[in-house]
């Protein structure tokens, strides 16, 4: 008797040589779709945190302190918006490349993860935001006038 696997195949009895992985073609098939799913959230979080950005600076809401992208927003936002999808494509090819990978799959999450506190942060600007305006306070020195030791 060989110890090797039947490569063969009988349709009659419906019995072909090809071996399916099972569960376990299923579970990488499942990460690929997965690491999918996730870098599309990564471009629409990306695209709500460029939207707010460049919201917020048009309206005066936001210092930006990343040199580059503050000189890109000084100049127009055609280039902010090109920098910020260039870098969002650029990084994700290497994830979609190989989204079957389980280090693909955790790199997509983490920066997802990342992005979903970015618009946490967000969310938290654009309330305190509407508190200073409804105080009749100017939104960038909002802070240092709700000064608890005074108040």
């Amino acid at each position: 008797m060989s110890s090797q696997p039947f490569s063969g195949s009988i349709p009659a009895l419906g019995i072909s040589g090809r071996r399916e992985p099972g569960w376990l073609h299923w579970i990488a098939e499942a990460r690929a779709h997965r690491v999918i799913l996730l870098v599309l959230g990564i471009w629409l979080l990306n695209g709500f945190d460029l939207a707010f950005t460049v919201i917020s600076h048009q309206q005066g809401m936001l210092h930006e302190e990343n040199p580059l992208a503050r000189h890109m927003l000084h100049n127009g936002t055609a280039s902010i918006v090109l920098f910020k999808t260039g870098l969002v494509l650029i990084g994700s090819y290497p994830l979609l490349r190989f989204r079957a990978a389980r280090i693909s799959e955790l790199g997509a999450f983490t920066i997802l993860f990342a992005y979903v506190l970015l618009a946490v942060h967000w969310a938290q600007v654009v309330d305190l935001n509407t508190i200073a305006i409804n105080a009749g306070v100017d939104p960038l020195n909002f802070a240092a006038t709700c000064d608890p030791a005074t108040n």
